[in-house]
């Protein structure tokens, strides 16, 4: 099966670094000179019932900001624009907490540092706050005081630097786009829909983003109003497990008709029987394929649960990612390695100069220990690593104190107060990882749980992520570092013996969330909202916003614990009114 080209657009933009580079050196090139546009007008049309967010900031206070921080009139006017365009709501944080975009933008801001190392976008003190606030272990509550003021405030300015440094050669871009970037005003579905097919408002050519993925996405939308106007398509409801050829039943004729609407099988509904053929194996595949699962011909219930997500569902499902895909980085200068994984996707993808060279399948965190989207470069490889096993872990998985049997048995070891796993086979992270420092303490690494590479849904990490070949990608990391070949590599893998290697030319890594994509060959992916992401976006950006899988399973989850939560308190109830009974005879005696 061909490789599906999940994030080409991302690697050709990842590559687009070095192009500019060897530009530079022919040619100096020239900054932009901007003639900036009239200040936006105050949208008066936002207000609490139909905004993006619910936390609003005084624009007394943002003036007070801006004339104490002796900004150019340059950026003061965008600022203002800004927040005029948004009535003055927040726009990186929120009553919930911190929005996805806003680690979306840090990660971008940092990526730019990273490659382009100008001191002019860093601030040491913003840095070390927004450090604190996104890696923090526990939920952060969004005060609307000086303090979140001040940093609401000072990313916007941040938020504005870098475009101006990022963007000063292109002379195609507007900076009145980043007023589009930040949803400011909640949409029915059907309203943002008709908006972006007529590309009007934020959807418009102007403030589109520099990205192929968002155009892509934006070309599939008409098929699926399509689908929409024409009454979706039917849920399809089976008696069996599993659905294969040569099963007959009227369900099958219902999933032909499903399969009919979204393009995957051919034919007049008069034509199709109830009879499980192999057309119908074929089309099967064909829609497994894009929705992420093995392609065995057969309709399982997990499968058709997919299935039955509904267009409304679908359509919002390609708006969301699409906000998504703003916030692409545009700009490294590497070798033209690039490494991407896509977490929905249970997939990594290897890039060598913009074009896609193998991808291998990973295990990556589940939902109470979710993988975080962030940037990094792949600096070391540590072969037979030892497990300096988490805090958390030791409290609810090994009952705070491990016994020394316990130790023994799971060739573990106390050093400094530290529980931490022995190399070798046993081990937790198996034979290898890589490391590319962040703040999440996230890595890659080997597990010595083969089998749940085997499966089509893959989140039961502790948030690492998993590699099904980590010799083959330990060969291709150190593919241009003297003396690791093959054979030394195994045997590093095997020594017992913990081994740190520097990478000679570090790797770009880009850990995203897309849940909807367009791959090589043109095919629009669904991925299921693993971690309820896609469910929080969409409270924000619609006014009839669909549940999504996340949002149904958790529903069904509050209401199971509802149900046990309730049994527990009528059984206490119970216990306290035997003992004052009890006491009650006895008084009586």
């Amino acid at each position: 099966m061909r490789i599906q080209k999940l994030m080409l657009p991302l690697a050709l933009l990842i590559v687009a670094g070095i192009i500019s580079c060897k530009n530079a050196e022919k040619k100096e090139r020239q900054k932009v000179i901007r003639v900036e546009k009239p200040v936006t007008k105050v949208d008066i049309t936002i207000d609490t019932s139909n905004a993006f967010n619910q936390l609003f900031i005084d624009s007394s206070l943002v003036n007070g900001f801006l004339a104490a921080d002796s900004l150019s009139d340059t950026l003061v006017n965008r600022i203002k624009s800004f927040y005029n365009s948004r009535n003055y709501q927040y726009a990186w944080f929120s009553p919930e907490g911190i929005p996805e975009h806003t680690i979306s933008f840090w990660n971008l801001l940092k990526n730019y540092l990273n490659y382009s190392k100008d001191s002019s976008v860093y601030s040491k003190p913003l840095s070390s706050r927004m450090e604190a606030l996104i890696t923090s272990r526990e939920s952060v509550k969004i005060k609307n005081d000086s303090a979140f003021q001040n940093l609401e405030l000072s990313l916007t300015k941040f938020f504005y630097l870098y475009a101006d440094h990022a963007y000063a050669y292109d002379a195609g871009f507007d900076m009145k786009t980043l007023e589009w970037y930040i949803p400011k005003k909640k949409l029915t579905l059907e309203a943002m829909l008709d908006s972006v097919i007529a590309a009007k408002g934020q959807f418009s050519e102007a403030y589109a983003p520099r990205n192929p993925q968002y155009t892509a996405l934006r070309s599939k939308l008409q098929q699926y109003k399509t689908i929409k106007d024409a009454g979706g398509w039917p849920r399809v409801n089976s008696k069996v497990e599993e659905m294969k050829t040569g099963y007959k039943d009227a369900a099958v004729l219902v999933l032909k008709k499903r399969l009919k609407a979204e393009g995957f099988l051919e034919g007049e509904d008069s034509s199709f029987t109830n009879i499980y053929d192999t057309a119908l194996a074929g089309a099967v595949n064909a829609v497994k394929e894009v929705y992420g699962y093995k392609p065995d011909g057969k309709a399982g219930k997990t499968f058709l649960k997919d299935l039955n997500v509904s267009i409304d569902e679908r359509i919002q499902q390609i708006l969301i990612n699409m906000e998504r895909m703003r916030w692409i980085p545009i700009e490294t200068r590497d070798s033209g390695r690039a490494i991407m994984v896509n977490i929905p996707e249970y997939k990594m993808h290897v890039y060598e100069n913009g074009r896609p060279a193998w991808d291998m399948n990973v295990v990556v965190g589940k939902e109470s220990n979710n993988t975080t989207v962030f940037t990094g470069m792949l600096k070391t490889v540590v072969f037979s690593p030892y497990w300096n096993v988490p805090t958390s872990i030791v409290k609810k998985e090994m009952g705070g104190r491990p016994s020394a049997a316990y130790l023994e048995r799971n060739h573990m070891e106390i050093v400094n107060g530290q529980v931490r796993q022995k190399p070798g086979p046993w081990n937790s992270l198996g034979l290898v990882k890589f490391l590319f420092p962040n703040s999440y303490d996230i890595y890659f690494h080997d597990s010595p749980a083969k089998s749940l590479f085997n499966r089509d849904k893959r989140s039961f990490s502790h948030g690492c992520i998993r590699l099904k070949e980590p010799a083959k990608f330990a060969r291709y990391v150190l593919a241009d570092t003297a003396k690791w070949n093959a054979q030394k590599i195994d045997s590093a893998m095997n020594s017992g013996k913990e081994k740190f290697v520097r990478v000679k030319r570090p790797i770009p890594v880009l850990i995203t969330y897309f849940t909807s994509w367009v791959d090589d060959d043109e095919r629009l992916n669904f991925r299921e909202d693993i971690y309820g992401h896609d469910a929080i976006i969409a409270k924000k950006m619609f006014l009839n916003s669909v549940g999504t899988t996340w949002s149904r399973q958790k529903a069904i989850r509050d209401s199971l614990q509802h149900i046990k939560d309730s049994v527990r308190q009528k059984e206490l109830e119970r216990k306290a009114q035997r003992k004052l009974d009890s006491l009650k005879r006895v008084g009586e005696k």
